[in-house]
């Protein structure tokens, strides 16, 4: 089983700050980094996260040639704000640069606040992403690209460089909605849903087994993933999550025991890698708890 660390999303944290959590993530023995997407945040949604948001891209780029080892991933890519083209060369070239470590995790968005900054359609996030994706494969996969969409369309051009892995990077689809479910089908190489309790996953691969057998898809080296909050206490009960109404549904919260329980349990139902999302008030929180994964629960799931 593999697990990842997520770069943080809800407090402040300058560049050095975020560098230094991946190069201890790699010494500690994880096996990815993530970072998250959000272009501009809206005054009503601080607090929420924070306002310091890097590009993912250029973030990783960087932590690439800090790193050596671990894949280096995007939980999530908001796929819909962006030219898929420019997407498409991007992480094919940050996949070339880092010796083929990316993992595109991608999703439709949801902040509506946001896309109307961006001037693009929120009610066509989701008819985006999909062309978006077969758009970005094509350019992927072929030598001389052409494709014919309601939204993107290109012929009688080059793209290089193609990604180091191939065909292309894993392509992990967010989300656990009917929409999502298929969508990770018909496009992905993963499901990658957020905050989802063990019974959530298990009828989320029941659902993704059902439409792969509707769609003819063979599942064989589909990766079910997880990105999920964790907060590690000392004593019991806490792992619920609170009332408000921007908590998460599920997160990982209690004893060493009871997180490795939990894990142990995603395991059994198939999960290959988990994607912890540290809830903490500063960045030392986030040391202190990959250290204590590092000593306390890695090593249960090794070998």
């Amino acid at each position: 089983m593999k697990f990842g660390i997520c770069l943080p999303i809800r407090i402040d944290a300058d560049v050095e700050t975020n560098v230094n959590i991946a190069r201890k993530a790699e010494q500690f023995g994880f096996d990815s980094v993530w970072a998250s997407d959000h272009v501009i945040m809206p005054e009503n949604r601080v607090g929420m996260f924070s306002e310091n948001f890097y590009d993912p891209f250029i973030l990783l780029s960087y932590i690439a040639a800090e790193t050596s080892r671990m894949s280096i991933g995007t939980s999530v890519v908001i796929l819909p704000y962006r030219n898929p083209v420019v997407v498409a060369k991007m992480i094919a070239t940050l996949d070339a640069l880092s010796g083929g470590r990316v993992i595109f995790g991608v999703g439709p968005g949801w902040m509506k606040e946001e896309f109307e900054t961006l001037g693009v359609p929120h009610n066509a996030r989701g008819r985006m992403t999909d062309e978006y994706l077969r758009a970005i494969k094509v350019l992927w996969e072929t030598d001389s690209p052409d494709f014919d969409g309601e939204f993107v369309k290109f012929s009688g051009i080059k793209f290089y460089p193609k990604p180091h892995q191939k065909p292309h990077p894993p392509v992990w689809i967010a989300g656990s909605s009917v929409h999502a479910i298929k969508r990770a089908v018909r496009l992905g190489d993963g499901w990658h849903p957020t905050w989802v309790s063990p019974e959530d996953v298990e009828r989320g691969i029941a659902d993704l087994r059902s439409v792969a057998g509707e769609e003819g898809r063979d599942l064989s080296g589909f990766a079910y993933t997880v990105r999920n909050r964790i907060k590690i206490v000392e004593d019991g009960g806490e792992r619920l999550p609170d009332k408000k109404g921007n908590e998460p549904s599920f997160a990982l919260r209690g004893t060493v025991s009871e997180i490795t329980g939990y894990i142990a349990h995603y395991r059994e139902l198939g999960v290959s890698h988990i994607v912890f999302d540290p809830d903490v008030d500063n960045a030392d929180e986030i040391f202190e708890i990959m250290e204590r994964l590092a000593e306390d629960v890695l090593p249960e799931f090794s070998g």
